[in-house]
């Protein structure tokens, strides 16, 4: 009997757990760095939509944005939006973004959101960090990307 209750138990995880990311931006609610709420009205409709979620202790994410800075150039000539979203504080955020991304804060198509209340996380059912979300023009999902490795594999989808 008690086999058969921890198999359901295990089940019933792993169904809530293995839920498919949104196929359209989700509703949500976060802030911007000057504390203002963001939400999915905020997001451009002129061209993609490409949002990180970090946390600026990871050191999987310290690399995806070491990775990103040395790539600024790349980013600054592609057509899309790069929205940061970090489950940490704006003091945290900036002190990352100096240490890790510097020349990432001279990107016009850059905007530094926050999510220290795992709104967006819930939202977009992430599963790690660093993941990220290439949405259309259209807010419609174009493609998730999961760990550090595949943080620039987006631009081959926006050409």
């Amino acid at each position: 009997m008690k086999k058969i209750i921890l198999l359901i138990a295990f089940i019933s995880t792993s169904v809530i757990f293995a839920q498919d990311h949104p196929k359209s931006l989700p509703d949500f609610e976060i802030f911007n760095q000057n504390n203002d709420v963001f939400n999915q009205d905020n997001v451009t409709t002129d061209t993609y939509s490409y949002f990180v979620y970090f946390d600026p202790t990871c050191s999987h994410c310290k690399t995806a944005f070491k990775t990103l800075n040395l790539h600024v150039e790349d980013l600054k000539s592609a057509e899309f939006k790069l929205y940061p979203v970090s489950a940490q504080n704006d003091r945290e955020t900036q002190a990352f973004f100096k240490n890790y991304a510097p020349k990432l804060l001279s990107l016009e198509n850059m905007q530094i959101l926050l999510d220290d209340n795992y709104k967006f996380a819930d939202a977009f059912f992430v599963n790690g960090f660093p993941t990220a979300y290439l949405y259309d023009k259209h807010q419609k999902l174009v493609k998730v990307y999961n760990g550090e490795g595949k943080i620039m594999a987006f631009l081959d989808e926006i050409k």
